[in-house]
Formats: structure tokens, C-alpha cells, sequence
């Protein structure tokens, strides 16, 4: 018998920040819980694969979601399922392919999509490359009311997007989207949802929030002595995790209503100047790997100690689903054993580089962070990570050499080797991107 489960992502959501601010939130809770990569594409990569990412070819030098393992959407809409997507973030969207396999993905005004049947912004824009400004939208509303868009709602999105560009602080908007979509969706059975909300990602810019400018230059900050103020950047950050938490409260209590299972994660986390690093612009360390993991549903209760990961999100909902696929996942609510997890880091995104480049940054430099890096963790709330000064530890190893633990998970992949190359995206892309921090 299938069951109706949701999916949410809590973009960029740090384990701290979580703890503080979503204790009301019922399930059992994975304490130990790393995700497989320190920015988004990836980790989604690994998310719906059950795979790492080196394993996909899948990371900063070979970006979009086009490997050939089936996606988690296209096995359960294989199996019957209704499978649905709601994204604020555009690395998780129909422009890196990330819609593999549902019936509809819709967003807020970052991505502006419908139905992956449909036309949206991205071959809209590029339709209208000849106009520019309040013409755009002006033509883009005539091919809608005529019939060859169904775009109405992210018109309506797009033109408050202009207006707060021009009047006003611009803000991420994404849950209260989201909301108001549960609230009038009508699910029926076999459904299968996925959610990625990106309040609490940079620029930090909640509809409440309080604090006016929490831009800074994340490259300058780390490779540099010109750092933001961090009690300013992360009452930011805070006042957004705050607002998302508020949201996702009453969301949560939409989706009981029609889901069995809901679980709640984030990607990764954010850096505010520890190991001299920002956002997650660089590195494994911790406070990047350590996600929050949240499964609820019935029966589910407690804490567990042991070592999780993304894969084992993937792993469950084919087990919630009673679908076979390959994963290296586990069942989260069945006997888990305490396998070691790792954590990798391919480089700098190849625009960034160069972004770096043109702005002056010596190749060396750009180099020595350009470097591959990785993290292992493994049993007692261990982890241990490369950084570029060397090997770090948090906890002590239940083993006598981690490092030797990580050399032989690595031993295990079957690595992708993929050209070095970037999808081809129109220009109002890549400046939400630039907007968001992807140079």
C-alpha cells in the first residue's frame, strides 16, 4: 500500500539555528545527520539519486542534474505516483533539470515555472531577447491572455519583484508562496511532494526582517580581511530562520492534514566567519555538513544518535513508497546500521573562478581554494574533514585512523568523469544567480 509523503527542504538551514527555533516540531529527530555536499546542486543530486555527487558527475565543474541514474520523482511516477515540486531556488529547478519526473513544478518568482508541460520564463525570455523592461512583461502578458501561457500567477510574481527592485527592500518570499499553494491544492492519494524554501539563504531578506542591507562580498570576506560585521550578519540570518520557522508552522499543519510521512531537512548550512570562511563558499567543515533531519509521521518519536545522511532520505521514501532502486541510502525508521558518511568538495564553481579572475585574484590563490576537499563521519558524533591547513577533528573517532576510513569509502565510488562545463542559462538568470551569490 503507498502512502502520501512530502518532502521539504529548508535551503542553507544550519543544525543550530534549527535546534533554536523549530523544538516544536514533532517526529523523530537524526542527530548525526551530514549531508553529502556544502551548496545546493549537489546535495540535491545526491538527494534524489541515492549516490554521492563525484559519483553522479554532478558538482561545481559539471553542473546540471543530467546523469543517468532515474531521478527519485521519475521511479515514483513510474509506480503510480502523483509526483508535484514546489522550488524557490533556481539550482533546483527546470533550468538544471531538476524536474525529472514530476507532473508539475511551480515556484515563487526566482524561478517563475508552471507545469513542466508548459512554457515558462526561461523560453519566455528568450522569445522576448528584443524587448527590455515594462515592454517585456507587457508582451509576455499578451502570449498569456491569449492562451499560448498559462504564466498568470508568476506574472503577477514577477511584476512585485520589479516594483520592490524599484521601491522597496526585495524579500524571499517563498513560504508564504508555499502556503498559500498547500492551502489550495487538493492532493488525493499516492502523493508524492517535493519542497526546497530558501528563506534563510543569502541575502537573508525575510518580509519581517528588521535589518535593512545583510549583503557583503562572501569572496573578499574569505580570501581577505575585508569581513562584514558577523553579529549584523547573523541577526540577519536569524531573523530569517525565525520568519521561515513561523511559516513553516502553519505549513506543517497543512500538510498533516493529507501526508502520512513529512520529512524535514536542510541541504547544508552557512558559514559566518568560523575557519575564516563565509556562506558556503568553501570547505566541509561542519557547521556546512551538519544538517538538521526531521522524519514525522506515525510512530515516529525519539532521537537517534547514529550516522545519517541525505541518502538515507532518498533510501526511506522508496521504502514508503515499496519501490526497489539501487541507493546507498538507509531506511531511517528500520534497523539502521552506524556506516560511515562522507562529504565532498569539488572546487570552486567554474563562474566563480572567473568571477575571482576578473576582479584581480592571483591564480595561485584562487588555486589553494579551487582544491578538492573532503569530510568523513562516523560513529560517536564523530567527523573529521581536510581543510586547507590540514586535517581537523570534531569528536573523538570510534575508529583508531578516520583517514584511513575515508580513503577506503572513497576506494568504493564509482567515480563519473564528466567534461568541465557550465548549462547555458539567459541573462535574467544568471543575474538572479549573481543576486544569490552564484557569480
Amino acid at each position: 500500500m503507498m502512502v502520501n509523503v512530502a518532502l521539504v527542504v529548508l535551503d542553507t538551514l544550519r543544525k543550530d539555528a534549527f535546534d533554536a527555533e523549530f523544538d516544536w516540531l514533532p517526529g523523530k529527530r537524526f542527530d548525526h545527520a551530514w549531508s553529502t555536499a556544502k551548496w545546493t546542486m549537489p546535495a540535491h543530486a545526491s538527494l534524489f539519486t541515492g549516490k554521492y555527487a563525484s559519483e553522479l558527475g554532478v558538482h561545481a565543474k559539471s553542473e546540471g542534474f543530467d546523469c543517468p541514474e532515474p531521478a527519485i520523482a521519475e521511479c515514483l511516477h513510474q509506480a503510480g505516483y502523483t509526483t508535484r515540486a514546489f522550488s524557490a531556488n533556481l539550482m533546483v529547478s527546470p533550468v538544471f533539470g531538476f524536474d525529472r519526473g514530476f507532473d508539475t513544478f511551480e515556484g515563487t518568482w526566482r524561478i517563475n515555472v508552471n507545469s513542466k508541460s508548459l512554457k515558462g520564463w526561461k523560453e519566455i525570455l528568450e522569445i522576448n531577447q528584443d524587448t527590455t523592461g515594462l515592454q517585456r512583461y507587457t508582451d509576455v502578458a499578451r502570449r498569456a491572455f491569449a492562451g499560448q501561457y498559462r504564466i498568470r500567477a508568476s506574472i503577477k510574481q514577477g511584476m512585485i519583484k520589479r516594483s520592490k527592485d524599484r521601491f522597496g527592500k526585495q524579500t524571499d518570499d517563498g513560504a508564504a508562496k508555499f502556503l498559500e499553494t498547500v492551502q489550495e491544492t487538493e492532493y488525493g492519494d499516492d502523493e508524492f511532494l517535493f519542497v526546497n524554501l530558501m528563506e534563510t539563504h543569502a541575502p537573508y531578506s525575510p518580509p519581517s526582517g528588521t535589518i535593512d542591507d545583510s549583503s557583503y562580498n562572501e569572496v573578499a570576506a574569505t580570501l581577505t580581511d575585508d569581513e562584514p560585521d558577523r553579529n549584523h550578519i547573523r541577526r540577519a540570518y536569524d531573523e530569517a530562520v525565525h520568519y521561515l520557522a513561523d511559516q513553516y508552522r502553519q505549513i506543517f499543519a497543512e500538510l498533516e492534514r493529507d501526508f502520512d510521512y513529512i520529512i524535514t531537512m536542510s541541504d547544508h548550512g552557512e558559514l559566518f566567519g568560523e575557519h575564516g570562511s563565509w556562506r558556503h563558499l568553501h570547505g566541509v567543515y561542519p557547521e556546512l555538513a551538519h544538517i538538521p533531519l526531521v522524519v514525522s509521521g506515525p510512530d515516529c518519536s525519539g532521537r537517534c544518535l547514529k550516522t545519517t545522511s541525505i541518502l538515507d532520505v532518498h533510501r526511506t521514501i522508496l521504502e514508503f513508497a515499496d519501490v526497489d532502486v539501487p541507493s546507498r541510502g538507509q531506511h531511517l525508521l528500520g534497523e539502521i546500521a552506524d556506516q560511515p558518511r562522507l562529504v565532498e568538495y569539488e572546487g570552486l564553481r567554474s563562474p566563480r573562478i572567473r568571477m575571482m579572475r576578473k576582479a584581480g585574484y592571483l591564480d595561485s590563490l584562487i588555486e589553494t581554494y579551487d582544491a578538492p576537499l573532503t569530510g568523513i563521519a562516523l560513529p560517536d558524533s564523530y567527523y573529521g574533514y581536510k581543510t586547507r591547513n590540514g586535517w581537523q577533528e570534531d569528536g573523538s573517532p570510534a575508529v583508531s585512523d578516520p583517514r584511513k576510513s575515508l580513503k577506503g569509502l572513497q576506494h568504493t565510488l564509482d567515480v563519473r568523469e564528466t567534461a568541465n562545463e557550465t548549462v547555458e542559462v539567459a541573462d535574467p538568470v544568471k543575474q538572479q544567480l549573481r543576486d544569490l551569490g552564484y557569480a
